[in-house]
């Protein structure tokens, strides 16, 4: 987000009793642009579905197009596990995909991005090119870590994962409780025969 859109002492993002109501926030945020679309979410709309004052999001300062970004990047954080970073990368991904209105709105906000729009280019600036070079953080430290291989296409790598659980999202729509162990198996063995070539 750009320092214009956090004004304010009140901005106390993941700190003290804010950060329960920031979560209720970003959670209510996606569930309406899944609902009604980017271009239809208001400040007050919000509030009404989080059961928060708008003066909660007005102390936020927070642009309505700031709020969508922060909102869906904050379902994209990776957990840290040290051990295993691709897989954690994997589950992360699966996990948010099995809420449908995330899948929904990221979705819309690949058409804005496909369409050009202003909210569109912030997406690809402010939430996807930040949070995307995290995850190449991670798959760095997986190649430190021998689970990745250290000449394997980190960002095509990255798209592999986030494509096929969109996919799945949309095209599988029943519960898939193992997909993040069968992505993560898939993409560790590749899909040569054994013995092959």
């Amino acid at each position: 987000m750009t320092t214009a859109d956090r004004t304010g002492p009140d901005r106390r993002r993941g700190r003290g009793p804010s950060k329960k109501l920031d979560a209720a926030i970003a959670e209510a945020t996606v569930r309406l642009v899944s609902r009604v679309g980017p271009a239809r979410i208001s400040i007050e709309g919000v509030a009404r579905e989080a059961g928060c004052s708008k003066s909660s999001l007005y102390r936020r300062g927070l642009s309505r197009e700031s709020l969508i970004l922060e909102s869906i990047a904050t379902v994209w954080l990776v957990e840290e596990e040290p051990e295993h970073p691709f897989e954690a990368i994997v589950r992360t991904r699966a996990q948010s995909f099995r809420d449908r209105a995330y899948a929904l709105a990221i979705v819309m906000l690949i058409d804005e991005a496909l369409r050009g729009t202003e909210l569109g280019k912030r997406y690809l600036s402010e939430a996807f090119g930040p949070l995307r070079q995290g995850r190449a953080d991670h798959l760095a430290s997986a190649m430190d870590l021998g689970e990745v291989r250290a000449d394997v296409d980190a960002d095509l790598l990255l798209d592999v994962v986030t494509g096929a659980l969109l996919f799945r999202t949309a095209h599988h729509p029943g519960p898939e409780p193992d997909l993040a162990d069968r992505l993560v198996a898939l993409l560790r063995d590749g899909i040569k025969p054994k013995g092959g070539v």
